[in-house]
């Protein structure tokens, strides 16, 4: 399934899920992004808004350390410096000392990001023009070249977490942006599957870790061993590791739950089977989950696709385990959706 038919609005919901930054998705107007139609819109909109949002409430700070020759005396005085280029004589000192500045990494992020969108060429004319507005607040913010490392260089505190959204979205900016190395234009390579994927992946965990009290679910807790009796030792580590998408418990129900963003949910000559790689995937985690974890305890199994304007409900018996094909229609309102999701673990 592309990207580009599901709304943008909901692409956004979709991001805020899986980046576990929920509480700041009313922080851009939902309005504004309905008129869009394009990723590279939704990104620079979103920071756009941020970056308003963070002039209002104040700009980060941090300190930095400065060496400078000095009339007077702050900080620290470089003896040793002042010395060896006879700084007294010219009535000067080398000091060393901390500065309050607006030029900390994490604004260094957010300027160079914006200053990437505006050497986007397919950017929307009115976009274009905030992201400008946005990138002049900064002012006196260096901009540099954005690399992972840089990102690793950031430490925000807890009360930063507003940030460490906008982080987000600037590290997916640098992750789709591809770049002429001779014209320096740059360009959007759009949501690929592949990072659908794992957005859509994301969001079904932190959707239900969030939004119902029922199931536990654990992010880290989704790693299932083998029934491996039988296999030499040196052997054993030779079995890939079986991660599920999400295990949600209840004291009455157990579900492993595979989320699948496949271009199309069924397959088969007609389009009307299940996928038997899917089905031998999810009865592979059902199996030895119930043999080594919870033996005795009854386990279900789930397949979660997205669609768009379709539905996808079915539901067999395979080796006395229960398991389900089930879609959730990203075309629809917010609301739907939400609805949807808590009824298919009802």
């Amino acid at each position: 399934m592309s990207a580009e038919r599901i709304p943008i609005s909901n692409v956004y919901y979709l991001l805020c899920y899986a980046w576990r930054h929920v509480e700041e998705r009313d922080l851009v107007g939902v309005d504004a992004l309905d008129e869009l139609e394009r990723v590279q819109d939704l990104l620079a909109t979103v920071l756009v808004q941020g970056t308003f949002r963070l002039v209002r409430q104040g700009i980060d700070r941090g300190y930095r350390d400065v060496q400078e020759d000095l009339a007077g005396i702050r900080g620290k005085v470089d003896v040793g410096g002042t010395v060896k280029r006879a700084l007294r004589s010219r009535g000067r000192v080398a000091c060393a000392f901390e500065e309050l500045t607006l030029d900390v990494p994490h604004n260094r992020i957010l300027r160079s990001t914006l200053s990437a969108l505006l050497r986007v060429r397919d950017l929307d004319r009115d976009v274009r023009a905030s992201v400008r507005s946005a990138y002049e607040k900064l002012a006196g913010v260096t901009v540099v070249r954005v690399t992972r490392r840089l990102f690793d260089q950031v430490q925000l505190d807890g009360n930063r977490r507003y940030y460490r959204f906008l982080l987000s979205v600037c590290r997916l900016v640098h992750d789709l942006l591809l770049v002429d190395p001779r014209s320096g234009e740059h360009r959007f390579a759009g949501l690929t599957d592949a990072v659908m994927w794992k957005v859509y992946e994301d969001f079904v965990i932190e959707f239900y870790r969030r939004e119902q009290d029922r199931y536990g679910v654990n992010r880290r807790g989704r790693t299932i061993r083998w029934a491996r009796e039988g296999t030499h030792e040196d052997q054993r580590s030779k079995l890939p590791r079986m991660v599920a998408d999400a295990i949600l418990e209840a004291d009455d129900r157990r579900i492993i739950m595979d989320a699948k963003y496949y271009p199309e949910a069924l397959g088969g000559p007609y389009g009307g089977k299940l996928r038997s790689d899917h089905l031998y995937q999810l009865l592979a985690y059902l199996r030895n989950r119930e043999a080594t974890e919870v033996p005795g305890a009854l386990h279900e199994g789930i397949l979660l696709y997205p669609t768009v304007g379709a539905a996808v409900s079915a539901k067999v018996r395979l080796e006395g385990y229960r398991i389900q094909a089930r879609s959730i229609d990203l075309s629809k309102d917010w609301k739907d959706i939400h609805r949807d999701m808590l009824r298919i673990i009802a």
